[in-house]
């Protein structure tokens, strides 16, 4: 048995920007330019004579560039609902600190997937992992030292010796 390894060669294909799109919809509705005018005009642009065509149609019957409101695969998980009981569950209650829960603990209870959960966390709620660090502390004698070691070394630094530093 042989074997043949091919390569996939993405091919930067270019995509009409919202620019293009807003020229393309001036040329059809205020100058009644078809297609094959359009493709003329302007090369440069490398714009897809079929993905013109489907431009075209959708200004022609709707007027507008804008995707349909309701288009596409409706929402299943990220619903309204969801996202306001997965707020309620990863942040900690009131007056009750530590009461937040894990991703995976809210999966289990919901019975929403643990990707899920972490999608509207982040998309939806805006929130960021972060995880509490214990620090040194500084004792006002400390802060004291951390003064003065920075004027002492501010005062011996010149801009050669600064250009030559790395931290």
């Amino acid at each position: 048995m042989h074997y043949v390894i091919v390569d996939i060669i993405c091919v930067n294909m270019p995509v009409l920007t919202s620019e293009n799109k807003a020229i393309i919809k001036v040329l059809r509705v205020e100058k009644n330019w078809n297609v094959d005018r359009m493709m003329r005009e302007f090369p440069a642009r490398q714009w897809k004579r079929q993905t013109l065509y489907d431009l075209v149609r959708k200004i022609d019957q709707t007027g507008s560039t804008d995707r349909l409101t309701g288009s596409g695969r409706p929402r299943s998980v990220r619903t309204a609902t969801n996202i306001r009981n997965i707020e309620d569950l990863i942040c900690s209650q009131e007056g009750q600190p530590g009461t937040s829960k894990s991703p995976r603990e809210i999966s289990r209870e919901t019975g929403i997937s643990r990707s899920s959960v972490q999608r509207i966390a982040k998309r939806d709620l805006k929130l960021k992992v972060c995880q509490l660090q214990e620090l040194q502390l500084l004792l006002p004698a400390d802060k004291e030292k951390r003064l003065n070691a920075c004027k002492l070394l501010n005062k011996t630094m010149t801009k050669r010796k600064i250009s030559r530093m790395v931290f």
